[in-house]
């Protein structure tokens, strides 16, 4: 196996020492600003609160997920991505086969 060190002199290591120190810096200062800044500027931060159901036909018993930003409570409702797929699996389905997928 090799040697893994970095062969470098005191102030070679006392730049990197200080230019990672200031990258910390910089990364916390950029978290607290998104910390405190509105969705509308960050984007929201949506997690999953669980699901509701597909709603394609009446005997429909799929679900799709429903994701809440924890930031500013705005919830998508089950109108996401994933619930597309969902629904548009579920209208395959024979048990909606007399429902309006329109």
């Amino acid at each position: 196996m090799g040697d893994n060190r970095i062969d470098t002199s005191a102030e070679d290591t006392g730049r990197l020492t200080k230019a990672l120190a200031d990258a910390r810096d910089e990364v916390a200062r950029l978290e607290r600003a998104v910390a405190g800044a509105p969705c509308h500027e960050v984007g929201c931060d949506m997690r999953s609160v669980g699901g509701c159901n597909a709603g394609c036909g009446d005997g429909c018993g799929c679900s799709v997920p429903v994701f809440v930003c924890t930031r500013c409570g705005d919830s998508d409702y089950g109108d996401n991505e994933e619930a597309r797929r969902t629904r548009a699996d579920c209208a395959a389905l024979s048990h909606n086969k007399d429902a309006d997928h329109g």
